[in-house]
């Protein structure tokens, strides 16, 4: 009889063993189950992730071998400015190196896509300044062959004799300018200034010449603008917008500072300040200085600034 009731006991036991079993093995499961799904999604944001960057790599390799081809497409005669292109040249060849050596780093190649946006803004400035030098260029090409025009044609007639003659007029009436003397001034207090050469002491830009005389050209007031074309390429003005810009020839560009004077067909000797602005940091490098009035670049001189 005591053996007839161990026996429903012992199968009850077991049951309720394979039942705590089951449910053990029902835990683990959906444990591992959860474990994976979460596994699966990390490994999922991190392949689109790495796609991601992949793309921005592409794209930053694609604009550095675009702006790569655009500045091979820059040509000028001035050598200040093929030494400054070609500087940026090999910058472009050295960031396309970085781009290919870390295209799996996102922040490198954030940081290369900022600086190819930067080249070619500079690269916009170059073609500003070639511009301006082209214009320059065929300005006097026109005046010699307007010269040559007057000379082989002495003998024909009056009409045409007095048409040179107006033309002749119209470029000797061209105010003249001494050579620019453009210098960078340390203040050391309220009234004292000192020349310097280092970019980080200067405090503002000293331009001085003379304006000579001429007795044809119309007397009146006359505005000289003062164009400076910065070592990054930029045009040195308080604020890049409509209010100062200016005209010279058939381009437009901002001035650094603008002055009034009154023209009276004598030699005129002008001063100009060009302060640096607050918190401005000057860039050590060359400054190119445009010296503009009646629409036309009548004198240039370049400062280097260490």
């Amino acid at each position: 009889m005591e053996t007839q009731n161990t026996a429903p006991q012992e199968e009850k036991k077991q049951n309720k063993i394979f039942l705590y079993l089951f449910l053990l093995m029902t835990v683990a499961c959906g444990v591992f189950g959860w474990l994976y799904w979460i596994q699966k999604n990390e490994t999922t944001e991190v392949t689109t992730e790495n796609i991601q960057i992949t793309q921005e790599s592409e794209v930053v390799k694609r604009d550095l071998q675009q702006l790569q081809s655009d500045y091979a497409e820059l040509k000028t005669n001035d050598e200040n400015l093929n030494k400054e292109i070609e500087e940026k040249r090999t910058l472009i060849e050295q960031l396309q190196k970085d781009a290919e050596k870390h295209k799996n780093d996102a922040w490198i190649i954030a940081k290369l896509k900022k600086e190819t946006k930067t080249l070619r803004a500079i690269m916009q400035h170059f073609v500003v300044s070639i511009d301006s030098l082209n214009m320059l260029n065929k300005h006097l090409m026109a005046q010699n062959d307007s010269v040559s025009t007057v000379l082989t044609t002495e003998k024909e007639k009056s009409a045409i004799l007095q048409n040179e003659k107006e033309k002749l007029f119209k470029v000797g009436s061209v105010i003249k300018v001494s050579p620019i003397e453009v210098v960078a001034m340390n203040e050391k207090g309220k009234d004292k200034a000192d020349e310097t050469q280092k970019a980080k002491r200067t405090d503002k830009i000293k331009i001085a010449f003379k304006l000579e005389e001429n007795k044809i050209a119309p007397r009146g007031e006359r505005t000289i603008f003062v164009r400076i074309i910065m070592p990054d390429g930029k045009e040195w003005c308080d604020t890049p917008d409509a209010d100062h810009m200016f005209s010279f020839g058939n381009s437009k560009g901002f001035f650094a500072m603008k002055k009034s004077i009154q023209y009276t067909n004598e030699d005129l000797n002008v001063e100009m300040f060009i302060r640096r602005k607050e918190n401005q940091e000057l860039l050590p490098g060359k400054y190119i200085v445009e010296v503009c009035m009646d629409n036309t670049t009548i004198g240039n001189n370049i400062i280097a600034l260490q």
